[in-house]
């Protein structure tokens, strides 16, 4: 699991600086986004089985996730919907060898909205029992989350990133609305 860790950070890192170049963040904002010293992660291993009326059950009900990034790895079998405005739920197909990319409620804030935190669930099926790994990346609690300083007109109010989190704790799906500048 260490090395699948260390392959995962590597991969945030990468992914980090491609999404925040056009962005033109500062140094120090970049710096906050990638430092792997001053970072959590979360490495989770999530177990679907098969359900015989899939129909009437939801493997992980609908949410956003609440850090920077998210890696996941849907081993082989379908499971993961992602909600589109306008169109309802639409199946992500798992992919052989190919990760999803979720972007998390602090990068939505610190993007001020331009990479926005994507709605999803994890639905179980009839035949297959479904196995995911997900990778969960964000900076320290104790650090602040703003929109970066390049925005001329915040969306959303600074505050630690542990207000944040029991922000989301508490109030769910209004977390981000509720931060709103």
């Amino acid at each position: 699991m260490d090395a699948y860790q260390n392959q995962m950070k590597l991969l945030i890192h990468n992914l980090l600086l491609m999404i925040l170049e056009p962005l033109d963040v500062t140094q120090e904002e970049m710096n906050w986004a990638i430092s792997a010293h001053d970072s959590q992660s979360v490495l989770q291993l999530n177990s679907y089985p098969s359900c015989p009326n899939p129909s009437q059950a939801v493997g992980l009900a609908s949410h956003t996730d609440s850090l920077l990034l998210t890696i996941l790895n849907q081993c082989g079998v379908d499971g993961l919907e992602i909600f589109v405005e306008g169109l309802g739920w639409r199946r992500v197909p798992s992919v052989e060898g190919a990760f999803v990319v979720n972007v998390g409620d602090l990068l939505h804030i610190f993007s001020n909205a331009k990479f926005p935190a994507i709605t999803h669930r994890a639905m179980v099926n009839q035949s297959e029992h479904r196995i995911s790994v997900a990778y969960f990346h964000g900076p320290s609690a104790e650090s602040r989350v703003a929109p970066s300083s390049k925005f001329q007109k915040p969306y959303f109010k600074s505050l630690l990133v542990k207000e944040y989190l029991s922000l989301k704790y508490k109030h769910f799906f209004e977390a981000l609305s509720l931060i709103r500048a």
